[in-house]
């Protein structure tokens, strides 16, 4: 029975009929048919739950069926004539369209198998209410029974936040109709089979990063057997037209005023709701779309006219990312790739007019900078550590190297000897610190304006480019990534000099920006008098350091030493260094040549990091940079002696100086060179020897992963070394590492070669980390003694005949035999039945209170190696699933009972209960 009306075909758009069109693949009618009645149908029946969102969510803008509808007629305009669809990708797409919004609604959840309520997320949800309403943390028994008014708000808190996960599962979800049979949203089980999953990954793709799809959804998926062999389906391609064609969503379809005035909208909603009323349908000009609001707005509209610039610049980001993904994947790039008139508040003025006020965009940029930088662009961003600055500005200084590089590169020119200098200076009794480069320089457009656009990257803008033709076509690759950087500098000190020389300019194109007291008061942007001129392109920054950051030298021929929190393999200390230690501990990994002195002025400089010189130095000094020591040792007896700090005088007091030394010259020999995917140096790396094992069966984490060239608060646990990464994340201080999986692979292979002479000692569980390394990168590992019984540890054939004697058994975290008594540490022996192992990664990437699983192995899930090995010898020994194994490990299967004894005593735990009869059941 119809419960609405669906289009005829020609009134479908052209994507839709390229498809599902009577007059296309002929050839396959069969399968076209067959594909299109099934979407059809489907479409039947999701219009019925997308008719449940409005009552769930009145507050929103429409999300039933004619939402569907829209963005298929969007869709066809961003994908253009470059991207038909076969039967089956258009199958896909809709089926995607019709379910990516569906679980707005409670009674999508219900059919999800559980409803909003059950979620164990909802108790969350409504915890937040409660502290949003009530300013304290919720009574327990105000989460029993709470307020009906706060529990509808998380259910629309959860709505929106689970509504692209639960979009997955709702293609296979099925319910019982009332006559007691079993419906689903796809009827046709063939189909549901060949499709349903894919439809629910596509649809929760839009709410997933760049990263995840591409990860996820770049290999295109094969036809199933009623289909032609070259239906194949792109699953990145259709993942691009949903979030793009959702994202572009935005005009009065979306917004019916006659809605609008009978919902009791919030403020907020009632502005998304002003300006989709007022946004007309786009269309497509010059690879861009162009949204229209010739009605205008008012100045008592003007919050819903900046929602609306701010939201279609987000389109516009949005189709530039989706080109840029589409492109490095090899596939053909959308018509749309970004939208129109949305590069300045005054430009989109022009197409959405602002009644009797103007977008005054400059005065807005320098006074919310003030803000923005009190918020972010400080110590709530970076931390309380002003080397962040010294490092931000740098790493720029250096990419303006690296640009002008590049450009000479492509453009044919004679091969250009970049550097980077900084020294300190002392005026009238006050040390500034300054940072010159002889890059690409600036122009005084780019200075007062992509320079202090705050949080926006400049290297590749429209603005630097236009100045500088050719960097977009270089290799350029600018390590900074954020303009938020630049602002950092004010952590340093609140006065600052910008002196700028464009590359294409001569000495009177000099420009100064200049910050007299912080980001408090507006900067002055003045040209340069004649001795203030640049004699060579390029850009000096100068900042006066705030009182307490810079010791005062006797003479002029003594080093100056500078106060920073140095982070030292898990010990964050405040002591005095020279410039140049600290120069080597931010920028370890630098491409560009750095030079510094490390007393007052310029004459002294010297070559304190070579480009590139990380990836063959000697490793002990490579150490010794990353750890923030003195590159020659510490008795070397012509690094001068720091002031003491005030916590020497504590005899607890520990830096862990001593320590680093140590495991610097441990480990620098052994540091082997990883690549990425490119077979370019991504890292030198290496595990400690077994003899330092520590007693909670980890080794000393001496390793950074850095962004780009710099210095992070990123390491990678249980690994000595450099690791290369991306950064993630405004404040740069999280980062990923770039090696590949196969030089991994290759560098553990030699990790293994070098401990194979390791007496196999059953007493300390030494090997664990290698296995877990080994296993995740595709090496065997099963000779190595992973597992601890009562008898020590046992290797992997050992281990399944260990578990082959036995019907029953617990699995005990190896922590739970740890005993601390006092000053010492104990291990206490685990009882007959009992099997401990690792059961949580001992390698990953952990930076702040961010982590992160890498290397990863796709075969083992979410599971850690060994846990992934453990149900593979299960398996061997009784002859089980692995998977029925695995979920023995589920909280319900966790008892606290009697696991080992320590002096005599009883020592109880959680465990994991395996018996052989529950895993048959």
């Amino acid at each position: 029975m119809k419960s609405m009306m669906q289009p005829e075909d020609s009134a479908r758009p052209a994507l839709w009929r390229s498809a599902f069109g009577r007059d296309v693949f002929t050839g396959d009618s069969q399968a076209r048919d067959r594909l299109r009645r099934a979407f059809l149908d489907m479409e039947e029946r999701a219009g019925v739950l997308a008719n449940e969102i409005a009552g769930d969510m009145p507050e929103f803008t429409q999300h039933d069926i004619s939402h569907c509808f829209s963005l298929w007629e969007i869709a066809n305009h961003i994908a253009g004539p470059e991207h038909a669809l076969n039967p089956a990708e258009a199958y896909v797409l809709g089926g995607a369209i019709l379910v990516h919004d569906l679980a707005m609604s409670r009674a999508a959840h219900q059919l999800s198998g559980k409803s909003l309520r059950d979620r164990r997320e909802w108790p969350d949800a409504l915890a937040s209410e409660i502290r949003r309403q009530l300013g304290r943390p919720p009574h327990p028994l105000e989460l029993a029974s709470p307020p009906e008014e706060l529990a509808l708000k998380a259910d629309k808190q959860l709505l929106r936040l689970l509504h692209a996960e639960i979009a997955e599962d709702l293609p296979l979800a099925s319910w019982a109709s009332m006559g007691r049979s079993t419906e689903y949203l796809i009827t046709d089980p063939e189909i549901r089979q060949a499709y349903g999953r894919l439809i629910g990954l596509v649809a929760a793709s839009h709410h997933w990063n760049s990263d995840e799809i591409t990860k996820r959804l770049s290999t295109p998926v094969g036809a199933p057997g009623f289909a032609p062999i070259d239906w194949r389906v792109d699953t990145l391609v259709l993942a691009s037209l949903l979030r793009t064609a959702d994202a572009a969503h935005l005009d009065s379809t979306r917004a019916p005023s006659m809605l609008s005035a009978v919902r009791d909208l919030p403020p907020l909603s009632s502005d998304h709701w002003l300006f989709q009323t007022r946004i007309q349908r786009p269309y497509l000009k010059n690879g861009r779309l162009v949204f229209t609001a010739p009605d205008g707005f008012s100045s008592q509209e003007m919050s819903a006219w900046w929602l609306a610039y701010e939201t279609l610049a987000m389109v516009d980001e949005e189709l530039r990312n989706t080109d840029s993904i589409l492109a490095d994947n090899g596939r053909a790039t959308l018509s749309a790739r970004g939208v129109a008139n949305v590069e300045s508040p005054r430009a989109f003025s022009v197409v959405a007019p602002c009644r009797d006020w103007e977008p005054v965009e400059a005065k807005i940029k320098v006074d919310d900078v003030a803000g923005l930088v009190r918020r972010l662009g400080g110590s709530e961003l970076y931390g309380e550590n002003w080397l962040v600055g010294l490092r931000e500005i740098v790493t720029n200084a250096c990419d303006a190297v690296k640009a002008r590089e590049a450009l000479a590169d492509y453009r044919g020119g004679r091969p250009f000897a970049g550097r980077v200098t900084v020294w300190l200076e002392d005026r009238e009794g006050e040390k500034w610190l300054a940072c010159n480069d002889n890059g690409i320089g600036m122009t005084p457009a780019i200075l007062g304006g992509k320079l202090l656009d705050f949080g926006n990257t400049s290297w590749l803008s429209s603005d630097v480019v236009r100045e500088n033709p050719g960097l977009l076509a270089s290799r350029f690759e600018p390590s900074g990534r954020f303009g938020i950087g630049f602002f950092s500098v004010f952590m340093m000190g609140r006065s600052v000099q910008v002196t700028s020389r464009p590359v294409s300019a001569g000495p009177a194109d000099t420009w100064i920006l200049e910050f007299s007291d912080g980001v408090e008061h507006r900067p002055i942007l003045r040209r340069a008098s004649g001795d203030e001129q640049l004699e060579e392109p390029g850009t000096t920054i100068k900042v006066r350091l705030d009182a307490g950051l810079c010791g005062s030298p006797s003479t002029e021929e003594d080093p100056v030493f500078l106060r920073a929190k140095i982070d030292r393999m898990s010990w964050k200390v405040e002591e005095w260094n020279t410039l140049s230690i600290l120069l080597r501990y931010l920028m370890p990994a630098s491409e560009v040549d750095i030079w510094s002195s490390d007393g007052i002025g310029i004459r002294q400089v010297a070559c304190t990091i070579s480009a590139q010189e990380w990836i063959s130095m000697d490793g002990v000094k490579l150490m010794r940079r990353m750890l923030a020591l003195p590159e020659n040792g510490l008795d070397d007896e012509e690094q001068p002696t720091p002031p003491m700090r005030d916590e020497e005088d504590d005899d607890d007091f520990w830096d862990g100086v001593e320590f680093a030394e140590e495991i610097a010259v441990h480990v620098g020999d052994r540091l082997r060179v990883v690549h990425d995917a490119l077979g370019r140096p991504a890292g030198r790396i290496t595990i400690c020897d077994p003899q330092m094992l520590e007693f909670d069966y980890v080794y000393p984490t001496a390793s950074i992963v850095t962004a780009g060239p710099a210095h992070t608060g990123t390491s990678m646990q249980n690994v000595a070394g450099i690791l290369l990464g991306r950064p993630h994340g405004a404040a740069r201080e999280f980062a990923v590492p770039i090696a590949s999986t196969s030089s991994m692979a290759e560098w553990i292979d030699v990790e293994m070669a070098r401990i194979a002479d390791v007496p196999i000692r059953s007493e300390d569980g030494w090997a664990v980390a290698f296995a877990e390394m080994s296993w995740t990168l595709d090496r065997d590992a099963r000779h190595l003694p992973c597992w601890r019984t009562k008898t020590g540890w046992i290797d992997y054939s050992e281990l399944v005949k260990w578990l082959a004697t036995r019907s029953e058994f617990l699995v005990v975290d190896p922590y739970a035999f740890r005993i601390e008594l006092g000053m010492e540490d104990f291990v206490a022996d685990p009882n007959e039945n009992v099997l401990s192992f690792a059961m949580s990664r001992y390698f990953y990437v952990s930076g702040g209170a961010t982590t992160f699983n890498w290397p990863t192995n796709e075969k083992f899930g979410s599971r850690q190696a060994l846990t992934h090995m453990f149900g593979v010898a299960v398996e061997e020994a009784w002859g089980v699933n692995r998977d029925d194994t695995y979920r023995c490990f589920r909280r319900s299967r966790v008892r606290r009972v009697e696991v080992g004894r320590f002096q005599d005593r009883p020592l109880m735990a959680a465990a994991h209960l395996f018996k052989r009869p529950d895993l048959h059941e």
